[in-house]
């Protein structure tokens, strides 16, 4: 593979840097968001006097909250994978020295599921037992995998990673980011069990960790070759 992306120059509209800086933008708004979702309480029945005592304001506030667990797990796991596709992401535009044209397509979904994932990630925190409510939420979070993904394989088949970029590494990162997407897919047919489907979302980060030190005791092109040798 030659390393065009260091010898063309890049057109304009597609450096890396202003992309990167748009996308964190809109990454940073998504994650605020969904803390919002979360219900406050609001009302004098949390209040301390007026015949409440303090025992008995604590115990309403903390019934409030136990309530709300669904809406607190459903922010900790889209706060999280939008925090481990913000980082792909991020480590992405630093190996890639330019654009292409279908990166930049793919970000125009990227982009607006991470905006809408707030508004499924709400339903799911009010209505965790519900099962459309699960597959909304699966779908908007596997969108956002699947185009971090085709935008991982997209820099690799339109040549503009960096010359000093490890591609068979890369690759490997790639592979890793398909298995994580098919994966929750795949949890799709879990939703009916709802709430119980939350263990296989959690189960996402070890399975690509697995997967990662699976393809990494793969032997390489290179010591394949010196064995055959």
């Amino acid at each position: 593979m030659t390393d065009s992306s260091a010898s063309t120059p890049v057109e304009p509209g597609k450096t890396a840097e202003r992309v990167a800086f748009f996308t964190d933008a809109v990454f940073a708004i998504a994650m605020t968001l969904l803390v919002i979702e979360i219900p406050r309480p609001a009302g004098s029945m949390f209040d301390v006097g007026d015949g409440v005592a303090k025992t008995e304001a604590v115990r309403r506030l903390w019934n409030f909250f136990a309530a709300q667990n669904g809406a607190f797990v459903a922010y900790l796991l889209a706060f999280f994978i939008l925090w481990v596709v913000w980082r792909e992401h991020h480590t992405l535009m630093d190996k890639v020295g330019r654009l292409s044209a279908p990166m930049i397509g793919l970000h125009f979904p990227l982009l607006l599921l991470v905006a809408f994932l707030p508004y499924p990630t709400a339903i799911i925190g009010h209505y965790p037992d519900n099962p459309l409510a699960a597959t909304l939420y699966t779908l908007a979070v596997g969108g956002v995998l699947l185009c971090r993904t085709l935008i991982q394989v997209r820099a690799d088949r339109d040549d503009v990673l960096l010359p000093g970029v490890d591609r068979e590494a890369f690759r490997t990162e790639v592979t890793v980011s398909i298995v994580t997407t098919a994966y929750w897919f795949a949890t799709l047919a879990l939703v009916w069990w709802t709430p119980w489907v939350l263990i296989a979302w959690f189960a996402t980060s070890p399975v690509a960790r697995l997967s990662q030190w699976v393809l990494a005791r793969r032997p390489t092109a290179e010591a394949q070759e010196d064995a055959a040798e």
